[in-house]
């Protein structure tokens, strides 16, 4: 589910973040291949079934429902803070769908220019903390960010964004730019989503 947003800096820029977090850790725990994850869109459609909006704060309860209309058994959702000196905190919380109850929380810290290396981070806590089966992918930490990177990480978040708002062409066109932006060794796994999703959104195919 998205993760909300408490950033004390900009808050509005920040905004899509809040779609941005959650699928960059959509993209980072489908590296264990032995986990089934729920894909956005069917989480969208669900929350549209239940007239239940993605925007604001999500309680056990709610994720819990959610969960058990998606057959999952856990959902995870959260908060990603800003402060005015740019540093990072990321907070997830999942949820075990049967009893409702939280029943693991992870946090993360960074500088805001090191939002993807966070994210990578928070995905192998979580498939720790949550003993899952198979294996979390090698950690493989993103190159250094350079100062700024935050903002084409922005054009990740806000394509996802526009994805949801069923604006596709707005979408492609933010992937492009981001892929643009971001140095090509800085984020393997997040370029070649970017590119499979102008693909989809382009073609209606996720492979060559």
């Amino acid at each position: 589910m998205n993760f909300s947003n408490a950033s004390i800096k900009d808050h509005d820029l920040y905004e899509p973040f809040t779609v941005g977090v959650a699928g960059m850790l959509l993209t980072e725990m489908r590296e264990n291949r032995a986990i089934e994850l729920v894909e956005r869109h069917r989480l969208r459609e669900v929350l549209a079934e239940i007239q239940l909006g993605q925007s604001g704060d999500v309680d056990p309860a709610t994720a819990a429902r959610v969960g058990k209309i998606l057959g999952a058994q856990h959902m995870i959702f959260g908060t990603f803070i800003i402060d005015l000196r740019g540093r990072l905190r990321i907070d997830a919380r999942a949820v075990n769908v049967e009893t409702s109850l939280v029943e693991h929380v992870e946090s993360v810290n960074d500088d805001e220019d090191n939002l993807l290396r966070a994210v990578q981070k928070l995905g192998r806590q979580l498939n720790a903390g949550l003993k899952l089966p198979g294996r979390a992918a090698e950690p493989r930490e993103s190159r250094s960010s350079r100062q700024g990177q935050v903002l084409a990480d922005l054009k990740f978040a806000r394509a996802l964004q526009e994805e949801e708002r069923s604006n596709p062409a707005r979408a492609a066109e933010l992937y492009r730019e981001y892929l643009v932006d971001s140095p090509v060794d800085y984020a393997p796994v997040q370029r070649q989503e970017a590119e499979t999703r102008i693909r989809f959104i382009t073609t209606g195919k996720s492979s060559p």
